[in-house]
């Protein structure tokens, strides 16, 4: 049985993909392609992280450094990827988070 482990770097994509999916109709054609580019990049994230040592706690004899190290690496493949993928983006209109920030939150 394969278990998943919820990270922070994970979670905090699904919540970037969540609020561009939500908005997407406002959204300009760069960025639906920098929504693209996170969805590609937190698939190669989550994969990347699966394949990190189980977190353990240090009192139980874990060690807890090779999790983060491995977790840092996956965040800097993920930076990398979305990266490369946004650079072939159109460059007019506003980007993702320049969108997102001037949608309204929803109380």
């Amino acid at each position: 049985m394969k278990t998943t482990r919820p990270s922070f770097f994970a979670l905090a994509t699904m919540a970037f993909l969540g609020a561009m999916l939500t908005a997407a109709p406002a959204l300009a054609d760069r960025a639906t392609c920098e929504g693209n580019c996170a969805t590609k990049g937190g698939e190669s994230l989550q994969a990347c992280m699966d394949r990190c040592p189980p977190p353990a706690m240090p009192s139980k004899g874990g060690d807890g450094a090779r999790f983060q190290a491995c977790a840092t690496q996956c965040t800097k493949k993920y930076e990398r990827t979305f990266r490369t993928c946004s650079s072939s983006c159109p460059k007019d209109g506003p980007s993702g988070k320049e969108k997102a920030a001037t949608v309204p939150d929803e109380q």
